[in-house]
């Protein structure tokens, strides 16, 4: 796990580029090559994925987090633009599904993604994932 200096970092770069890019989707439509099937993030719809999360939630915040992190559109954010880009738009997706969901500002939506309780639960759901993966590989 990154040191909490790391994911400071991370949470204040994934916040800017949040920002960043809804005031981007406020802007002029972009024109997207047909030819090219990378996703564009700035036109995404994260809607489908928030559904799942919130049902999941439901069970517990960990299901919650279990049920992002095995959504397929992670996967191919992770397979298309690497682990950098991917940590930004996991916490921007985060950040984003916090607002949906539960209404709050921004900063509200950072401090649950920073909190001991998400961390906790977010690391148990990544760990639960890779030891099911382990399993089937062997």
């Amino acid at each position: 796990m990154a040191s909490a200096n790391k994911q400071n970092k991370r949470a204040t770069r994934a916040k800017a580029k949040a920002k960043q890019n809804r005031t981007q989707r406020a802007a002029a439509p972009v024109e997207l090559d047909p030819n090219d099937d990378r996703i564009d993030f700035e036109s995404v719809d994260l809607t489908d994925m928030f559904k799942e999360m919130i049902d999941a939630q439901k069970i517990s915040q960990q299901a919650m987090c279990v049920a992002f992190l095995e959504h397929p559109l992670i996967a191919l954010v992770l397979v298309q633009e690497g682990e950098e880009t991917a940590t930004d738009f996991i916490l921007a997706a985060l950040i984003e599904y916090r607002q949906w969901s539960a209404e709050v500002d921004e900063a509200g939506a950072l401090a649950w993604i920073e909190s001991p309780a998400f961390q906790a639960d977010y690391v148990a759901a990544s760990d639960a994932i890779a030891a099911q993966t382990q399993q089937k590989a062997n």
